[in-house]
């Protein structure tokens, strides 16, 4: 039916097991009732992200945009949902912009509000800002928020797919009065290679839809708020 030999089929579901989507069983497979949690073990191309929910991403990012006051400093997370935001605030003009994104830098050129970028090491194709003149800098300031983007979250805390970028996401908490997470509810219940931080380490999350019970009530001993954005149509533009 789908046109693929049977060693394909076999490496397919090997991969899908081992994220926890699924337990194989002689000749088939049947979806996993015990693991909730999936490991995402490779980080999609960034294009790919960007497409991905983009219309939830686009009104959790305009939920996020009320929530900044006039004159603030706001440290801006690599990642195609806090790109989103940056899209959004680039009608502002009473802003102080820190960002590691180089896409978010290049959106932001066009607002009248100031923008930093780092300096440091470059990753791609995230097109990040890593490593220790990053994370020195981060140091140096003090922020209002940091919007904080994240690959998923389980109960024991935000994860990332990349270690050098969870460095330079360590060190912007450090400095913001305020953490506000931006993570649409495909993410829930998925984890990846690098622990971020705890859920406690974070004030408000924004999202697009109820997260599960078990994390609920995660949010809710860790003194989370939890923001869910207005419905509408995805757009997967």
């Amino acid at each position: 039916m789908l046109g693929v030999s049977g060693m394909t089929i076999r490496r397919d579901l090997i991969a899908l097991e081992s994220r926890g989507v699924l337990k194989r069983t002689h000749g088939g497979a049947v979806a996993s009732e015990t693991q909730r949690e999936v490991f995402d073990a490779e980080e999609p191309i960034f294009e790919l992200r960007r497409r991905k929910n983009a219309g939830a991403k686009a009104r959790m990012a305009a939920v996020a945009a009320r929530m900044i006051g006039a004159g603030e400093t706001l440290a801006l997370d690599v990642g195609t949902s806090v790109l989103a935001l940056a899209e959004v605030l680039v009608s502002r003009s009473d802003l102080r912009l820190f960002t590691n994104s180089l896409p978010a830098a290049i959106t932001l050129t066009s607002s009248r509000s100031p923008v930093y970028l780092l300096g440091g090491q470059l990753r791609g194709p995230e097109l990040a800002v890593i490593g220790p003149v990053a994370t020195a800098q981060v140091r140096d300031y003090y922020f209002d928020r940091f919007f904080l983007g994240v690959s998923g979250v389980i109960e024991s805390g935000f994860y990332d797919y990349a270690l050098e970028d969870s460095e330079v996401k360590r060190a912007f908490i450090e400095r913001s009065k305020q953490v506000i997470v931006l993570c649409d509810s495909s993410k829930f219940d998925h984890r990846s290679l690098a622990l971020i931080c705890g859920i406690e380490r974070c004030h408000v999350i924004v999202t697009d839809g109820p997260p599960p019970p078990h994390l609920a009530q995660a949010f809710k001993r860790a003194k989370v708020d939890v923001v869910i954005g207005p419905p509408g149509p995805i757009c997967e533009a």
